[in-house]
């Protein structure tokens, strides 16, 4: 089943909350970067990897990253097709953190 629009805008949404301030604006560009990698080697592991990491390191107190790797854990393992969707989520949702 695909992944569905709202789910991905929850991820995207949470993402914000969880990462979108986390560390310094270099930390946040090269887990973009990294994840980026991973998205473009469509390796759902190592982009898991990466972003779980990150959620510990930065987020651990965050209520909010409960619900982020729980939101992930019920869309992985996807589709190609899917995980592009869910990781370009998370990714613009990080990206999108960095503003005030």
């Amino acid at each position: 089943m695909p992944v569905q629009n709202k789910v991905l805008w929850r991820i995207k949404s949470l993402s914000k909350e969880v990462l979108g301030k986390a560390g310094s604006d270099n930390y946040r560009q090269k887990l973009v970067f990294d994840l980026l990698n991973a998205v473009k080697a469509n390796d759902q592991d190592r982009f898991l990897w990466i972003l779980l990491r990150a959620i510990n390191a930065h987020s651990k107190d965050n209520p909010k990253a409960n619900e982020l790797a729980s939101a992930l854990m019920d869309v992985f393992p996807s589709s190609e097709a899917d995980f592009e969707k869910v990781a370009y989520a998370v990714i613009l949702g990080i990206m999108a953190g960095g503003g005030s």
